[in-house]
């Protein structure tokens, strides 16, 4: 359950998911790390939840900029297949092998974040939210992702629960966009200028 939990912080926001699950693994015992893993928790998940940690400041700050979201968006669509794979890997339960538990998280990662992306750009093409319909998607994604894990890890029906609750939502949400028509692309001024002919002396 630990690994369903885990695996949709991922595809939520893999720098979130990370940072959380790497520090309370480094930093608590409250994680009951798989065996077959073979890594010391405590030296290698704080440094985990440190480079997570930077990620995820760089990704609050230039998924913002017009600029660089979309190519933000792209990498943390990336960065979910690892952050997925390694998430479903640290908590895999006894018996079953690491690298299935490895390949499920990893596809289930991206197909949230997959889902979350077509969500955000609908908001983001709308003219009632002036081109930043997506940032209130991405926060609350991330949010999400912050809050299921420890919750997961205290409360694992809870959380599960919790997951499966954010799946059917996203996923409902998805298909929702998909069959609306996006808003009207907000035009800049100079777009909507028109000539005006000079009057006759």
């Amino acid at each position: 359950m630990t690994s369903l939990v885990i695996g949709t912080a991922a595809g939520l926001n893999p720098y979130v998911a990370l940072l959380v699950a790497g520090a309370i693994a480094g930093w608590t015992n409250r994680l009951q790390l798989a065996a077959d893993l073979g890594v010391d928790g405590v030296g290698v998940w704080r440094l985990v939840a440190l480079f997570a940690g930077a990620a995820l400041a760089m990704d609050l700050t230039l998924g913002k900029v017009r600029r660089f979201a979309w190519l933000m968006r792209r990498m943390s669509e990336a960065s979910s297949t690892i952050a997925g794979a390694v998430g479903a890997s640290m908590v895999c339960p006894e018996g079953v092998p690491i690298w299935v538990a490895a390949i499920c998280g990893s596809a289930g990662s991206f197909a949230i974040a997959s889902l979350i992306s077509r969500i955000a750009s609908h908001g983001a093409r709308s003219a009632r939210w002036v081109r930043m319909g997506d940032i209130p998607v991405l926060m609350g994604s991330a949010t999400a992702g912050a809050i299921i894990i420890p919750l997961g890890v205290v409360l694992p029906t809870l959380g599960t629960g919790l997951s499966i609750g954010l799946w059917v939502t996203v996923a409902t949400g998805a298909f929702i966009v998909s069959r609306r028509k996006p808003g009207l692309e907000v035009q800049s001024v100079s777009k909507k200028a028109k000539t005006v002919p000079p009057t006759a002396a």
